[in-house]
């Protein structure tokens, strides 16, 4: 109803036929990217050329998709590195703590015996399951 009343009044359509326009970002953008802003940074030539040459190959709309994109890509690739990093250090310390638990006797190491009757164990279920599959299909 204000909305009519406004209507009425011929300031209101010179005031919103002279505002500045903002960009519009649907809904669905901003869910998707999140708020966007506008980054601006120096790059190389040849490094940007590179960007245009994966949004041409990628068939990506623009040169700042492709930034996006690589940008993205490269961060979630850094995180992993990190991450494996870790996980790397990890099972050598836990490596270590292992060999030094077995060489000062606090930890008991299974006999070839023990490693024999499981690789028999392994054989039996595996020779299970084909002739199983083999019941079942029919061949």
């Amino acid at each position: 109803m204000w909305y009519s009343l406004l209507r009425l009044n011929k300031d209101y359509d010179l005031m919103r036929k002279d505002s500045p326009k903002k960009p519009r970002v649907t809904p669905r953008q901003e869910s998707l990217r999140g708020p966007l802003r506008t980054r601006s940074f120096a790059c190389a030539d040849e490094d940007w050329q590179e960007v245009e040459d994966f949004a041409r190959q990628q068939g990506l709309g623009s040169t700042s998709d492709a930034a996006r994109v690589l940008l993205k890509s490269g961060l979630r690739t850094e995180r992993l590195v990190r991450e494996l990093a870790a996980a790397q250090e990890w099972q050598i310390a836990q490596a270590w703590a292992d060999a030094q638990a077995i060489a000062d006797g606090d930890r008991a190491v299974g006999s070839w015996d023990a490693i024999r009757q499981a690789g028999e164990r392994a054989r039996a279920r595996i020779r299970e399951r084909a002739a199983g599959r083999r019941a079942g299909t029919g061949t």
